[in-house]
């Protein structure tokens, strides 16, 4: 499986790249137990909505107008969530693991960042928590 995730956490750092924040490029990929991707989405604002990077670069703003990658992941599978994993560039917040909970994702692999635990912890704590009480799955991923 390493090999899978390897490869399936270098197409959400592609799809990073998608988000116009100049801070935080989040991309998360939902596959389902074939290997076949349903879902891609990367941090952004709603549709239809400015893209202006004033609203990027106003910190306050932006957390008010954002909606995560795995949100969009979620929002834009084309199948069943049902037993996917979720592949992240970044920790999930408490949020979106209760999201993907809630749609059936039984897996989540996401890359390490230890910067987010200082303004984050709190949510990543309780993210982490709740997947342990449903079972869900939960991989940091590293490069070997």
């Amino acid at each position: 499986m390493a090999d899978w995730d390897a490869r399936f956490i270098g197409l959400a750092g592609h799809i990073s790249g998608w988000s116009k924040d100049p801070s935080s490029k989040v991309g998360a990929v939902l596959v389902n137990d074939k290997r076949k991707v349903v879902g891609l989405g990367y941090n952004g604002f709603p549709r239809g909505t400015s893209d202006d990077p004033g609203h990027y670069n106003d910190r306050a703003t932006k957390y008010l107008r954002v909606v995560h990658a795995e949100v969009n992941a979620v929002l834009n599978a084309t199948g069943s969530t049902e037993g996917a994993t979720a592949y992240v560039t970044h920790p999930c917040c408490s949020q979106c693991m209760a999201l993907l909970i809630q749609s059936g994702v039984k897996r989540v692999v996401y890359k390490e960042n230890p910067n987010l635990w200082d303004r984050m912890g709190d949510s990543l704590t309780m993210a982490l928590h709740m997947a342990d009480e449903a079972g869900v799955e939960v991989r940091v991923f590293t490069w070997a």
